[in-house]
């Protein structure tokens, strides 16, 4: 799988880009600010809907874009093995108040956000990832749940239904707290959450469990260090409905006291071991880094293994802050069928035998020249 050709038009820094893109890697260089990782934001809002920085979708639009035109427009043409496809999404500024509207068009029809995750498969790191393997237990599974969207239509569905489902129970919880209600109202969103919860966790450990295996393995052949574990750590029971039913009863009362539910899959965690030893506490900064980008390609290797396809790899500053030595053993890791868009600010540390071909192109205050 492989973008074509990508067209902004008012996303950030970009008032309007027509661009072509060649399968295989892509260097993309300049100073910074000057808009390439916003570029490489445009892709992966393509894959997930979703910003790489995170922040309010009214900031996708460009600050100069004139009041007849307050809207940010991102559209892909998409090769796969399936044949090609045509991707669009538009944000636009309803008012200071209202905030923005959302369009997604696939095909040249009008769908749902929730239809987009899975038409572009694409696997991004960026240097705020390394809050995935170091923050709250929220980036983990924000990270989780965005790449198995991408991969399993139906778990958008489930989870968007469990979200729901846990926000009406708290609400009961609340009200419950607050003698506006009984606790016999529980038992009505109990047996809609225990079915919902345990697909979710079944779900996010068949994909952690396949990762796995490729997390150890490309952290060793980048790294060469000590081993890299991951493993999922569910707050609730997981092997059938009357466990899981039972462990929400034991937590009732605490639940009402805290006037949210404390365990399911909204509360679980993915940790990642070093030799044994947490690493967020015990590993190095270059350590952390390195399981960060072992994770991404592991993430690949699974898409690439239950798709068939081969996601488009977006690394942005993926090279900074590695010595030569981890730098080429990351570098000759990029295959020539993979198409990857890599940005630096320094395109000498990337003058190595596996990107001597790659195209290179200069972005210059949200301008791409080759």
């Amino acid at each position: 799988m492989h973008v074509l050709a990508i067209h902004l038009i008012n996303f950030r820094n970009y008032a309007r880009l027509d661009l072509q893109l060649p399968v295989g890697p892509v260097i993309i260089h300049g100073a910074n600010a000057q808009g390439k990782s916003n570029l490489l934001d445009a892709f992966h809002v393509l894959a997930t809907g979703r910003s790489l920085r995170g922040g309010p979708e009214a900031a996708w639009i460009n600050v100069n874009a004139p009041a007849a035109a307050s809207f940010a427009r991102i559209q892909g043409h998409i090769a796969g093995t399936a044949g090609d496809d045509h991707v669009e999404v538009v944000v636009a500024r309803m008012s200071a108040s209202s905030g923005v509207r959302r369009r997604v068009r696939i095909g040249g029809d009008p769908r749902r956000l929730a239809d987009l995750p899975g038409r572009l498969q694409a696997v991004s790191f960026a240097p705020s990832d390394l809050t995935l393997l170091t923050g709250p237990p929220r980036e983990r599974r924000r990270w989780l749940d965005i790449a198995l969207a991408q991969l399993d239509r139906d778990y958008v569905g489930v989870l968007a239904d469990y979200d729901g489902v846990i926000t009406r129970r708290n609400a009961v919880l609340r009200r419950i707290r607050t003698d506006n209600a009984q606790r016999q109202e529980l038992r009505f969103w109990d047996e809609r959450l225990v079915p919902l919860a345990l697909r979710v966790l079944e779900k996010r450990t068949r994909f952690v469990s396949e990762m796995k295996p490729h997390v150890s393995c490309e952290y060793q052949l980048i790294a060469r260090d000590v081993s890299l574990e991951v493993s999922y750590e569910p707050t609730s029971p997981t092997e059938d409905r009357a466990a899981y039913a039972d462990a929400l009863q034991d937590s009732q009362n605490s639940d009402i006291e805290r006037g949210s539910t404390g365990i399911g899959p909204h509360r679980d965690d993915l940790v990642f071991r070093l030799d044994a030893l947490p690493l967020a506490s015990f590993g190095s900064q270059g350590q952390i880094r390195l399981a960060g980008i072992a994770l991404k390609l592991a993430q690949f290797a699974v898409a690439n293994r239950r798709t068939k396809e081969r996601p488009v790899l977006l690394l942005d500053d993926v090279a900074a802050e590695l010595d030569p030595s981890h730098r080429r053993s990351l570098l000759d890791r990029l295959a020539p069928a993979t198409q990857t868009l890599i940005t630096t600010a320094d395109p000498a540390g990337l003058d190595v035998p596996a990107l001597a071909d790659a195209p290179r192109l200069l972005v210059r205050n949200g301008t791409v020249s080759g």
